[in-house]
């Protein structure tokens, strides 16, 4: 009979009170909270629940005793030196790997969150640039967020644009409690996705990552692929807001994504303006393509302007009254409607499918 995927904490056996403090405090630093327990005979209860089991090698004879059933994410922590003897205990509980501490307590970190944050799935990562200016690529950014969440799916929203005005602002969340860039300008390394996706502000069911009414100092590349990086890894889709003019962070973000959408007017003055920022952007992404806001004025088409600029077509979009009014009255992107069908199928072509139970 095939077993369910576990879903429990992870399992602690130990009975070394020096070797359970080391491991109590890796896991507080990967945001996890483990079951303990000091008589192997009590781990039989979670040895197939528990995401990973981590034994410690003054135990590792009794478990292996136990014959338990061989399993995946079996981890063998030891804080005696590497001899043949501890490789000897990480063989006879089936070990996937040996951790000897403190040398492996970075990897041991990483890995349980990896355990509690994922699911063993990456979200889908598109970022949004405005190919001329008032294209409307922010607001576009914030529907699709906005729309992929009501969809079912667990979305974040990061604005990368230190000079745009905080794009919580479009979504009527910028007195919602939570950080904002400043916040969190210092870190670097692992970020556990559950912990900021609590600490984030929210709106319609999106987690806002955005800038506060401060000075914006811009953040470092690595703050950048660390919150990118966390938001990949506990949603179903992370969207980009780009400023035009890429610094440094902006760079790095764009090297995180799945698809760049520029997004254009269609507009016969467009066509030159965005072809010389695409000249740094195509090497940075390889899947660009073009979105084209049509509006009364347009004198080119969304397929000539897409021909020109040698970009596949991934839609376009009308512009509407009622989505600025929408805005300007705090209540956000109007992801419903003829904008919120053009952002389904704009996360159709990037592979974001409308969830099981949700309306098309």
């Amino acid at each position: 009979m095939e077993r369910l995927a576990p879903t429990g904490p992870p399992l602690v056996v130990t009975s070394s009170s020096d070797l359970l403090a080391d491991l109590m405090r890796l896991c507080a630093a990967a945001s996890v909270t483990p079951d303990v327990v000091s008589d192997p005979s009590h781990a039989r209860a979670d040895w197939w629940r528990a995401v990973c089991v981590i034994v410690g090698d003054d135990m590792a004879d009794a478990v292996a005793e136990l014959e338990l059933g061989r399993r995946s994410d079996v981890l063998l922590v030891s804080a005696q030196p590497e001899s043949a003897e501890v490789w000897r205990r990480g063989v006879a509980v089936r070990a996937d790997r040996v951790v000897v501490l403190p040398a492996g307590q970075s990897w041991l970190v990483s890995r349980l969150a990896d355990f509690v944050d994922g699911r063993g799935t990456r979200a889908v990562t598109i970022a949004l640039v405005g190919g001329c200016g008032g294209a409307g690529a922010s607001t576009l950014a914030a529907g699709i967020a906005v729309r992929a969440a009501r969809d079912g799916h667990r979305a974040l929203l990061v604005d990368a644009d230190p000079l745009g005005g905080g794009i919580e602002l479009l979504l009527g969340c910028e007195e919602a409690s939570g950080l904002r860039w400043p916040e969190v300008a210092a870190t670097q390394g692992r970020v556990s996705a559950a912990a900021l996706r609590e600490a984030l502000p929210g709106a319609d069911g999106v987690a806002v990552l955005s800038w506060d009414r401060g000075a914006a100092a811009g953040v470092e590349p690595a703050t950048m692929r660390a919150m990118v990086a966390a938001g990949q890894r506990g949603s179903d889709l992370v969207v980009v807001d780009l400023p035009r003019s890429l610094d440094p962070a902006a760079v790095e973000a764009v090297s995180l994504v799945d698809t760049l959408l520029v997004v254009c007017t269609g507009d016969v003055r467009v066509a030159a303006s965005a072809e010389r920022q695409l000249e740094s952007l195509r090497l940075l992404c390889g899947d660009i393509r073009i979105v084209v806001r049509r509006c009364a004025k347009a004198g080119v088409s969304a397929a000539d302007l897409a021909d020109s600029l040698r970009l596949p077509l991934a839609g376009s979009i009308v512009s509407q009254r009622r989505i600025a009014r929408g805005i300007n009255e705090g209540l956000g992107p109007v992801a419903r409607g003829r904008f919120g069908a053009q952002c389904r199928r704009l996360l159709d072509t990037v592979g974001v499918g409308a969830a099981v139970g949700q309306p098309g």
